[in-house]
Order: C-alpha cells, then structure tokens, then sequence
C-alpha cells in the first residue's frame, strides 16, 4: 500500500476536506504542486505521484475535492458524481481555491512558486484553476482532461497552461481541442497541447482496461507526458 502523506484539512462552505502533502528532503522552501484526483478521489494512485514529485523536488499537494477523504469505486456512478461539478464550476472552483489558499500552512513551502496538475476530472479542474484562480497559480498541467471552459469571467491567463492529450480520446473530440485552442489564443495563455497518437482517454491510469468504453492505459504516453509535465515545471516555476 501506498505510504500517505501528511494530513492537511481545509474547509470550504461547511464541507471538511482531508488533503495530503508530500516534501522533499531538506531545507527548502520548495515549488508546490497541487495534485488533483481524478473522479473518483484521493487514493494510492494520486499519492504515489505526489511522491515522485517530492522525490523530484517538489511539494505535492493531494487535493480532497468531494470533501471527507470520500473515494468512490463504482465505475457506474461517475456521471452522477460529476455532475453536481459540471452544473456548477464556481462552486468547484471555491473548492480549489480553498485548497490553493491552504498552502501557506505547509513548512518549507515556496508560496511564490505554486503550480497544478489534474488527470480527468482534475485536469479540468487545473485548468479552471489557470482560468480562475488568480495570479498564485504560476502553471497549469492537465493529463486526459476535460477541455471547455468553467463559463466564469472571461479574464486573462497569466499562468503557462499545458495540456497532454490522447489523440483518440473520445471525451476530447476534434471540435473541443479547436474551442481550447481559441479560448486560450484569445485569453492571451502561454499555452501548449500536446496529442499522443493511438491513445485514448486515461492513458496514465494502469488500472484503465476499457478500449470499448474509450479509456485504455498507455505506457509509452504515461511516461511521455510525465517527462512533458516535469520539463514544462523545470522551465515555468
């Protein structure tokens, strides 16, 4: 089992939620990078990227976006788990926010130097971050995200937004990556997409095993875009 991180709990609108932290070793202060689960919550697949970012360097930050540790597992109710966030992207964007506001109670962490990076759900959710949450946020990373916008303000993206894609993802057709691709020309975003042939939606979940469906794990993305997202952290923060 996958070693947790240390418990960080914030609150927002009356809903507690149970965040994790990863650290480097030594001094610091350190880059942060809040790490959004995908839709089912936080689990052992989210802590053990946190921890190879910690080991890369950086703090990572496991977000608790549902609120009380909740983890889903029944594949069949995703829908309805996301719909509540669909409907209402600025109550899921308050979520986010109190997380990124958490921050400064973590020891060592650089505040100056904050980024995101989301898989599915939370892919959509860095990017609404990037959107949204002001100038804190310093990059963006979304891995097989949902791609249109949160449908808040229109402002400009100062945060350099980076989005790894699968080519033959089903849940990110043709028509939504021209859409993102002019949201961000427009917003003025620093901003990048990068497709990966022959691959579908969840491609960095192993656990992913329903080409039918659209969602396969694809090795050689996986460790594609993690060198992408750690290059594009390198660079921007």
């Amino acid at each position: 089992m996958t070693q947790k991180g240390t418990r960080l709990d914030y609150e927002v609108g009356g809903l507690r939620c149970h965040g994790e932290y990863f650290s480097p070793e030594g001094q610091g202060p350190f880059p942060v990078i809040l790490v959004i689960h995908a839709w089912d919550g936080l689990g052992d697949e989210v802590r053990g990227k946190c921890q190879r970012l910690a080991d890369a360097g950086y703090i990572a930050l496991a977000l608790d976006v549902h609120g009380n540790g909740t983890f889903h597992t029944d594949f069949d109710t995703v829908q309805a788990v996301l719909a509540p966030y669909m409907q209402d992207r600025a109550m899921l964007l308050a979520r986010l926010v109190a997380a990124l506001d958490s921050v400064t109670k973590i020891p060592n962490a650089d505040t100056a130097r904050i980024g995101c990076m989301g898989y599915c759900f939370g892919g959509m959710c860095a990017l609404d971050l990037a959107r949204s949450g002001g100038p804190a946020i310093k990059a963006a990373v979304s891995f097989h995200g949902i791609l249109p916008p949160n449908g808040l303000e229109d402002t400009p993206i100062t945060a350099p937004v980076l989005v790894l894609n699968g080519a033959d993802d089903p849940m990110v057709p043709l028509e939504a990556i021209d859409a993102f691709q002019q949201e961000m020309t427009a917003r003025g975003a620093d901003w990048q997409l990068i497709n990966y042939g022959h691959t579908l939606h969840g491609f960095t979940r192993k656990a992913a095993n329903n080409p039918a469906g659209g969602v396969l794990y694809n090795e050689h993305a996986d460790k594609r875009s993690w060198r992408a997202m750690l290059d594009f952290f390198a660079e921007v923060l």
